[in-house]
């Protein structure tokens, strides 16, 4: 099966090829020169506006664009047919929680400079409304929010839009290290270490009272996000090489040393203790904060010599197919993991195959 699967990788990129173009696939591939200025996608797919909607009923937002200044805040409501919703039904979400977030009951609070789109999600009442088969009854309305400051300096306001380019590497913010930007933290403030660490684990009777002692030993975790799977680093030095990853929903707390590239050195459970969790989280979420923050990357760039083409699909593809002469480095890992779930797969040669034939 998986040499079907490579050979049919194989010849999905030979289509790919031609319906490209052989221009674009052979000795034009996309350098990193070519990408640098290139806009970074920002917005998850659960959050993207969807296509138009049948009868909404009504429902819109109370105002459909909101300016703030950052540091502000407001309460965000909706309209709607009251005999056609559900009224507990209502919820809100933001594309961009770095700009805007918001409170699932609609708390707005402005972050910093920039826009965010916030979506407002509400379900048809089934016993006033007749929803259509195959409809979920779920319907949504968006409403966009222009972030202004004033009270940052053009320094300050750099530095937090080159934090923001390496955030949109991953699923999640550099906590601590925004907060030394904007003055809320010293930049020599403590850091926590393995023995503290320790002390807290021998005064814990369990996961959620451990977790309590560490955010209040460390009220900004030098990364917070994930992608299905909260993940929250504490880091025992500015570079992040040696640190702990706390994993909530699995309630894993993990030691992890890296080298300067990048590649996982040592890592062990510090709880649970007993045995190894079933459950232990890919060793590439390990890495992955340490090469955003630290490199730049290029999506697609598998063997890493600054060009994509074909020959990264075709490494990725033997890679996937667990051929152990394919060696791919911690960077090309991140490089290559076109959908950012974590994992090489074929779909991450589909991905990066499309994008040398600038089908995306």
């Amino acid at each position: 099966m998986k040499l079907t699967a490579f050979l049919a990788a194989m010849l999905f990129a030979v289509s790919l090829c031609t319906a490209g173009g052989a221009a674009g696939m052979q000795g034009n591939g996309v350098t990193a020169a070519e990408t640098a200025g290139a806009p970074a996608v920002t917005v998850p797919a659960e959050y993207e506006i969807p296509a138009p909607q049948p009868e909404l009923y009504g429902f819109a937002p109370e105002t459909a664009e909101i300016a703030l200044e950052a540091g502000e805040a407001c309460q965000l409501r909706a309209v709607w047919d009251a005999d056609c919703y559900l009224a507990a039904s209502l919820q809100f979400a933001s594309d961009n929680g770095t700009v805007a977030a918001v409170t699932a009951d609609g708390l707005l609070t402005a972050r910093e400079e920039g826009t965010a789109n916030i979506r407002l999600t509400a379900k048809l009442n089934p016993e006033t409304v007749s929803i259509p088969q195959n409809d979920s009854g779920i319907r949504t309305v968006t409403v966009l929010v222009t972030v202004t400051d004033h009270t940052k300096t053009e320094e300050q306001k750099a530095a937090l839009q080159a934090l923001k380019a390496k955030e949109q590497r991953l699923f999640g913010e550099f906590r601590r290290a925004r907060a030394v930007i904007l003055g809320e933290l010293a930049a020599d403030a403590p850091r926590i270490t393995l023995e503290q660490t320790g002390s807290l684990l021998a005064e814990s009777e369990s996961f959620v009272a451990l977790m309590q002692k560490l955010e209040a030993a460390q009220p900004y975790p030098d990364y917070l996000g994930g992608s299905g799977l909260t993940l929250i680093e504490y880091w025992f030095d500015d570079s992040g090489r040696e640190k702990i990853l706390a994993a909530p929903e699995q309630e894993d707390l993990i030691y992890i040393r890296l080298d300067e590239d990048g590649n996982i050195t040592e890592w062990r459970f510090l709880y649970p203790d007993e045995q190894q969790p079933e459950n232990a989280p890919d060793t590439g979420a390990f890495n992955r904060t340490y090469l955003a923050f630290h490199g730049a990357v290029l999506y697609g760039d598998a063997n890493c010599d600054s060009i994509v083409d074909v020959t990264d699909a075709v490494l990725l593809a033997r890679f996937a197919v667990e051929d152990d002469t394919a060696v791919i480095t911690a960077q090309g890992k991140l490089n290559a993991d076109m959908n950012r779930d974590g994992d090489l797969t074929l779909d991450d040669v589909t991905d990066i195959l499309r994008r040398i034939a600038k089908l995306d």
